[in-house]
């Protein structure tokens, strides 16, 4: 089997994962429903929620299965055996998804286990963050602060990828896009097992995405699910950031742009989480503390947007300011591209504030207009008893 395959053009080996990634997922999914189902282990809606019905979760459990038959298919290109540090990485988040999917865990025990799933593949030359080669003065880097800053940016991508999670399609739409950024990069630098790695996220999300938007079949990815993926987008995030000079120069990227791009592939989980994150501080409220301010949220409750909507146009708004950005950084400085940076988060984060304040400001009218309709109504009564 390995012989076969091994001797296939990247191409073919690219048509065949992307295949075998997606009939796992879509042969896998409706079992899952079934068994959800029987068992009664149904997400149920509550004040929060976007989603008025019990609907069935723990959907991770495929991309569980299609990542790991993709990771066999990707030995041919593993030159440096960062398959099976995946591997138990992916087992670790996956025992922690679906414990937290069937009976609930802590926050802490979610980010240590990330923290385990890091310490897995933090010994790879392929995603060990040593050197910055100059930026902001700094070269090499301590073996502390190079563990330090990968584990960061783990916690940091799964937990924000996690928060987009909120209404149907969000997730495995901005993953797909996320995925297809990278897939593009690594293509364009000869890093194949990555472009692999890549489009085989792309094919499971995309069977997962026909299910979630469905109507009489939807389930959602669960926790499971979105520590899954977002460990392996934080795994390309540490080689995207861990690639040389002459590569990243092979896809027309400056190599100190790669921190601006970073965020800008990001973009969608990055500025929403950090909002969020904001907005819960300044009320004096844990980070963690469950709302619904965020992007996906404010589309669909001001905005009126369907869900299917909200999520296509965050997928799409994250590719285009990935396309503006990625020009950009062939024709201006590093330092200018972090002030354009600053001033699109900055944009984005007005505008979704002044809907946001919309929304809050037409709520707090109704609650007024409820309270005199129900004085006036008392008044009325009282009355007519008077009478």
């Amino acid at each position: 089997m390995q012989y076969m395959y091994s001797n296939l053009s990247f191409e073919l080996l690219s048509l065949l994962i992307v295949f075998q990634s997606f009939i796992v997922s879509y042969l896998v999914i409706p079992r899952i429903i079934s068994i959800v189902r029987i068992k009664n282990l149904m997400d149920k809606p509550n004040q929060r929620s976007s989603h008025k019905e019990k609907t069935p979760t723990m959907g991770g459990v495929a991309f569980f299965a299609s990542l790991l038959s993709s990771l066999y298919f990707l030995q041919v290109y593993d030159s440096h055996k960062l398959g099976l540090s995946l591997v138990i990485g992916l087992l670790i988040l996956f025992y922690i998804g679906i414990k937290d999917d069937l009976v609930g865990v802590s926050p802490r025990t979610k980010i240590i286990g990330q923290m385990l799933s890091f310490i897995f593949v933090m010994d790879s030359n392929e995603l060990s963050i040593t050197s910055l080669n100059g930026f902001l003065g700094f070269y090499e880097l301590p073996l502390w602060i190079s563990y330090f800053l990968g584990i960061f940016i783990i916690i940091s991508i799964v937990n924000a990828y996690n928060l987009i999670d909120g209404i149907n399609g969000s997730a495995s739409m901005v993953g797909i896009m996320i995925f297809s950024i990278f897939s593009y990069i690594f293509y364009q630098t000869e890093d194949y097992y990555f472009v692999l790695l890549s489009i085989s996220s792309i094919g499971c999300l995309t069977a997962f995405l026909r299910y979630n938007i469905s109507k009489k079949n939807s389930i959602f990815m669960g926790d499971t699910g979105s520590l899954l993926i977002g460990f392996v987008i934080g795994v390309c995030t540490l080689r995207f950031l861990n690639l040389p000079i002459e590569r990243l120069s092979m896809a027309n990227i400056n190599y100190y742009n790669k921190f601006v791009l970073v965020f800008i592939i990001l973009y969608i989980p990055f500025v929403d989480t950090m909002r969020v994150f904001l907005i819960r501080i300044l009320k004096h409220r844990s980070p963690f503390f469950a709302d619904r301010n965020h992007i996906h949220h404010i589309m669909i409750d001001y905005m009126m947007l369907s869900h299917i909507q909200a999520s296509l146009l965050l997928a799409l708004f994250n590719l285009l300011v990935f396309i503006f950005f990625y020009i950009a950084n062939l024709y201006i400085s590093t330092i200018t591209l972090f002030i354009v940076l600053f001033l699109f988060i900055i944009g984005t984060t007005l505008i979704l504030f002044y809907y946001n304040r919309s929304f809050s400001v037409r709520r707090n009218k109704q609650k007024i207009q409820r309270i005199l309709d129900n004085t006036l109504i008392g008044k009325r009564k009282r009355k007519h008893n008077f009478k």
